[in-house]
C-alpha cells in the first residue's frame, strides 16, 4: 500500500519530496514473474532497474554532450530531467512503476552514502599545503571573486525585500544563496578542471587556489554559524553546553585521535608504495560515515563531518591512492551519478508555469521565477566582476581573466546538495528548488564550452620564440631540462650529459624532472624538489633520482654543471603542460625524454602513456626536443664519471634539413669537450644535382663549420666525416645497418612529415612503410627496431619549428 501526498494544505506552496509514503517493508526480494510476483514491486529488482537505466542514459548522452564540451555534471542532471515529471514522468503509469516515492526513497538513501564519500574523498585528496604560500593573484581572486556578488546581492535583496514575493521575502533562502553563489566549491572546480584537462594548466592552478581559500574558510565559518545558531535556539543553559561540548569534543578528537591514527596507518602500517590494507580501508570508509553521522546527530549538517575528517587525513599514498583506486573508481562512479539525476528527476519545469494555466497563476509563476533568477544573475555576474576585476589588477590579458571567472563559477554537486537540504528543510518550494536546479545546469552548460573554446595553455608556447641548439652562441650555457618518469630513466640520460662533455668553457644547466601520476590528491602539483620528510627516513624516487645527479654535479670540474631538480605530479592526459611551462621559464634550450619501450635483455615493455605525453611534447614544445632510446646495460654509471661512462662512440647520420642541423649542433657539444670519438656520416644521394634551396645552403654551411672547427682537434683522432653515396632508401638503409654496430650511440634528426627536404625525403623513400614509431622519425623507427634493440642506443632530435637564429639571439642572455 502506498499513500503520497505532493502539496501542502491548499494555498501553501507545493513541497519538493512527498510529505508521506507508507508502504509494505517486506517487499524486498521477488519469487520472479514466473511464480505471479511483479519484480518492480520488490525493492531490490526496483533499485537495480533504477541504477542500470540512469547509468545508461548517463552514459549515452555524455557520448553525444561531451563533443558539445559539457560535462558529466550537466550529464547526469538531464537525464534526471528527462525521467522526471517534465518528460518520461508524465505518464503515470511508466512513473509508478519505475520512480515510485517508495523506490525512489530507498535510492536516495543509497545516493547520499556514495554524497558523503565523495565530500570524504574529496576532502582527504584536497593538499592544503596550497595555503601556506598562496600567490597574491589567486588570493584576491578569490577574495574579490566572492566579496563582490555577495556584497552586491544582498544590497539589492534588501533594497528590493518589500516588493518581493511574500515566500522569498519572507525566508532565508535569498541570503543562503547569495553565500552560495558567492563561493567557489573546491571539489567542483577540481573535478570540472579534470574533466577539461586544466588541472595543471597555469589558470587551472589558480582557479584551484582561489577556490580551496575560499572553500576552507567557508566550511569553519558554516560550522561556527551553525554552532551559533543552536546556541540561538536553546531552551536553556545545559542545552546550550551540550552543543558546545558535543561539537567540541569532534573537533578534538578529529585532530588528537584521527589524524594521528590516519598517519601511524599510512607510515607505519603501510609499506611505502603499496595501498592501504583491507582492513585499514574498511577502518577509513567506516570512520567517515560514523563522522557524518555525529555531525548530524548533534544538530550540523552531516557534510561537515567527513569535510573535517578528510581535511586532517594525509592526502597522496596511501590514503589518497586507495580512496581513488577502491572507493571512487566503483561506489561513489554507480551512485553519484545517481544522485546528481535524482535531482533532475524532482526539477519539475509545471512548477514554473511553462504549461499554460490561469492567468493570474501564470503572473505569479512569471513574479516568482523572475524574483529567483535576478538574485541568481546578480549572483553570477558579480563573480564574474569581481573575478576579472582583480585579474586585471595582476596584469592578466582580459581572455584570461575571463577564463579564471568563468572556472570559478563551475556549479556541480555541491550546489545540488545545498539545493536538495532547502528543499528539505522547506527553505524552498517545488518551484524554487526547480528554478535553482536549472540555473545550475544552465551556468555549467555554458561555462565549460566557453571554458574550452576561450583557453588553449599550449597556445602560449606556440606563440613564444623558439630556443635551438642550432642558434645558440658557441660556449653559451646548454639549458636542458630532462624528464624522467622512473629511477630507470636516470642512468641513461647521465651517461648521455657525461658524454656531452660539459666544461667551464661549455656549461650544462640540468633542469630535473621527474614526473609522477596524479593520484591521492586533487590538485596537481609542478614545485622545485625538497627531500621528503615524512618518509620516516626511506629516501623516496624523487629522492634517490636527485641525489644521483647532485652526485653527477659533485664530481663535475666546477662550474661546469648546474643541477636544479623539479617534481610533478598530474594526470598523464596534461602532462606535457608541465613539461613545456617549465622549459619556457627556465628557458630551455632542449627538452630530453625518455622512450616509452624500455628493456632488460630478457623482455621488452611499454608505456603508452609516456609515448602520448612524448607525442605532445614534440607537438608543443616552446624548444627543441629530443627522445632517448636506451639500449645500453640496464644498470647504466647511476653516478656517472669521465672513467665508467658507457658512451664513447658517438654517430650522427645526416640527411639534410631542420632537424639533422639540431642533431649536428648536439654532437657538436660532444665533440668540444674531446672526452668521446664523433663521427659524422653525411648520407647523399648519387646523381643529385641538388635545387640550391636555403635549406640546402644551410645544410652545407653546418657541415663545413662542423668539419672545420673540429677537424684538427686532437690530430683529428676522434672527430671523422664521412660520405656515403646511395641510390635510395634501401642503400640508406644498408649503410645505417652496416656502420651502426660499430658505435655506442647514434644521434639523428627525427625528420617529421612536415620536413620539405627533396632529398632527404629520397633517402628514405619507402622506409616509411612500416614505421612503427611515428615520434622517432624514419631513421630513428628503424634503428629503433629488434634488429638495433641490444646493441646501440639513439638519440633522435627535433627542431622546433618556426625557430631561427635571431629568435635565440635575442632571447639568450
Amino acid at each position: 500500500m502506498e499513500d503520497t501526498n505532493m502539496s501542502t494544505t491548499a494555498g501553501a506552496a507545493a513541497t519538493v519530496k512527498p510529505l508521506a509514503a507508507c508502504y509494505d517493508n517486506n517487499l524486498v526480494n521477488s519469487q520472479g514473474m514466473f511464480l505471479g510476483d511483479q519484480p518492480l514491486r520488490f525493492s531490490l529488482p526496483l533499485l537495480l532497474i533504477q541504477v542500470s537505466l540512469i547509468l545508461i542514459l548517463s552514459a549515452a548522452a555524455h557520448h553525444i554532450l561531451r563533443r558539445l564540451g559539457q560535462c558529466r555534471f550537466v550529464t547526469h542532471m538531464l537525464v534526471g530531467i528527462l525521467l522526471g515529471p517534465s518528460v518520461l514522468g508524465r505518464n503515470p503509469d511508466l512513473r509508478g512503476a519505475l520512480f515510485s516515492d517508495r523506490g525512489t526513497y530507498i535510492l536516495e538513501s543509497v545516493s547520499l552514502v556514495a554524497l558523503i564519500l565523495f565530500l570524504f574523498s574529496m576532502a582527504v585528496k584536497t593538499d592544503l599545503t596550497l595555503l601556506r604560500r598562496p600567490t597574491a593573484r589567486a588570493v584576491a581572486v578569490g577574495l574579490a571573486g566572492s566579496l563582490v556578488p555577495l556584497v552586491v546581492t544582498l544590497a539589492v535583496f534588501h533594497t528590493l525585500r518589500s516588493t518581493l514575493p511574500a515566500d522569498l521575502r519572507g525566508s532565508s533562502l535569498i541570503t543562503e544563496l547569495a553565500i552560495r553563489l558567492s563561493l567557489s566549491s573546491f571539489p567542483v572546480v577540481a573535478d570540472a578542471l579534470a574533466e577539461l584537462d586544466l588541472l595543471n594548466s597555469e589558470l587551472g592552478r589558480v582557479a584551484l587556489t582561489a577556490s580551496l581559500i575560499t572553500d576552507v574558510t567557508s566550511w569553519f565559518l558554516r560550522a561556527f554559524f551553525a554552532a551559533a545558531f543552536l546556541v540561538m535556539e536553546a531552551k536553556s543553559p545545559v542545552f546550550t553546553a551540550q552543543v558546545l561540548a558535543s561539537f567540541a569534543a569532534f573537533v578534538l578528537f578529529v585532530a588528537f585521535v584521527a589524524r594521528p591514527a590516519g598517519r601511524y596507518i599510512a607510515q607505519k602500517r603501510t609499506p611505502a608504495g603499496d595501498l592501504l590494507s583491507e582492513g585499514s580501508f574498511v577502518v577509513v570508509v567506516i570512520a567517515a560515515l560514523l563522522s557524518a553521522l555525529v555531525t548530524d546527530a548533534i544538530g550540523f549538517k552531516y557534510m561537515i563531518g567527513p569535510m573535517m575528517l578528510g581535511l586532517a587525513l594525509p592526502g597522496g599514498m596511501p590514503i589518497g591512492a586507495t580512496m581513488t583506486e577502491r572507493l571512487d573508481s566503483f561506489f561513489i562512479a554507480l551512485f553519484l551519478p545517481v544522485y546528481i539525476a535524482l535531482a533532475g528527476y524532482r526539477t519539475d519545469l509545471s512548477e514554473l508555469g511553462l504549461g499554460g494555466g490561469p492567468e493570474h497563476e501564470h503572473h505569479q509563476h512569471e513574479e516568482k521565477w523572475c524574483a529567483l533568477q535576478l538574485f541568481v544573475a546578480l549572483g553570477v555576474s558579480g563573480k564574474m566582476v569581481g573575478c576579472i576585476s582583480a585579474g586585471l589588477f595582476f596584469a592578466m590579458p582580459i581572455r584570461e581573466a575571463t577564463v579564471l571567472a568563468l572556472m570559478l563559477n563551475i556549479r556541480g554537486i555541491v550546489e545540488v546538495a545545498a539545493i536538495n537540504n532547502w528543499g528539505d528543510t522547506m527553505k524552498a518550494s517545488a518551484e524554487h528548488y526547480s528554478t535553482l536546479t536549472l540555473s545550475m545546469v544552465l551556468i555549467t552548460a555554458v561555462a565549460t564550452p566557453l571554458i574550452k573554446m576561450l583557453y588553449d595553455p599550449s597556445g602560449r608556447f606556440a606563440r613564444a620564440k623558439r630556443r635551438t641548439l642550432e642558434g645558440a652562441r658557441p660556449n653559451s650555457e646548454l639549458r636542458v631540462l630532462a624528464c624522467l618518469f622512473s629511477e630507470d630513466h636516470a642512468a641513461p640520460l647521465l651517461d648521455l650529459v657525461e658524454a656531452s662533455s660539459p666544461s667551464r668553457d661549455n656549461p650544462i644547466s640540468f633542469i630535473v624532472l621527474h614526473l609522477t601520476e596524479l593520484v591521492g590528491h586533487a590538485a596537481s602539483v609542478l614545485k622545485p624538489h625538497k627531500k621528503s620528510r615524512s618518509s620516516g627516513g626511506n629516501p623516496t624516487p624523487s629522492d634517490r633520482i636527485v641525489n644521483a645527479f647532485r652526485y653527477f654535479e659533485q664530481q663535475a670540474p666546477p662550474g661546469a654543471v648546474t643541477v636544479t631538480p623539479y617534481v610533478a605530479a598530474s594526470p598523464f592526459s596534461s602532462m606535457h603542460h608541465d613539461v613545456c611551462l617549465l622549459a619556457h621559464s627556465r628557458k630551455a634550450n632542449l627538452i630530453l625524454l625518455p622512450f616509452h619501450k624500455s628493456s632488460d635483455g630478457a623482455r621488452s615493455t611499454a608505456n603508452n602513456a609516456i609515448r602520448s605525453i612524448n607525442r605532445s611534447v614534440l607537438q608543443y614544445a616552446p624548444c627543441s626536443v629530443a627522445i632517448l632510446v636506451d639500449h645500453g646495460l640496464a644498470a647504466g654509471s647511476a653516478c656517472a664519471t669521465v672513467a665508467n661512462n658507457m658512451l664513447q662512440r658517438v654517430a650522427m647520420y645526416f640527411l639534410g634539413g631542420s632537424d639533422d642541423r639540431e642533431a649536428l649542433a648536439y654532437v657538436a657539444r660532444m665533440a668540444e669537450g674531446g672526452g668521446v670519438s664523433v663521427t659524422v656520416v653525411r648520407l647523399k644521394l648519387r646523381n643529385w644535382v641538388g635545387m640550391g634551396g636555403r635549406d640546402e645552403m644551410r645544410d652545407e654551411e653546418a657541415l663545413q663549420e662542423f668539419w672545420q672547427r673540429y677537424s684538427s682537434r686532437d690530430g683529428g683522432e676522434r672527430v671523422a666525416y664521412i660520405e656515403k653515396t646511395v641510390e635510395d632508401g634501401e642503400g640508406t638503409a644498408s649503410v645505417v645497418r652496416a656502420m651502426s654496430d660499430k658505435f655506442d650511440l647514434l644521434v639523428v634528426g627525427r625528420r617529421g612529415e612536415s620536413d620539405d627536404d627533396l632529398e632527404g625525403s629520397a633517402l628514405t623513400s619507402g622506409l616509411s612503410e612500416w614505421s612503427e614509431f611515428p615520434e622517432l622519425g624514419v631513421l630513428g623507427d628503424m634503428l629503433a627496431s629488434a634488429e638495433f634493440a641490444s646493441k646501440v642506443s639513439i638519440l633522435v632530435v627535433q627542431q622546433q619549428q618556426g625557430a631561427s637564429r635571431s629568435n635565440n639571439a635575442a632571447d639568450d642572455h
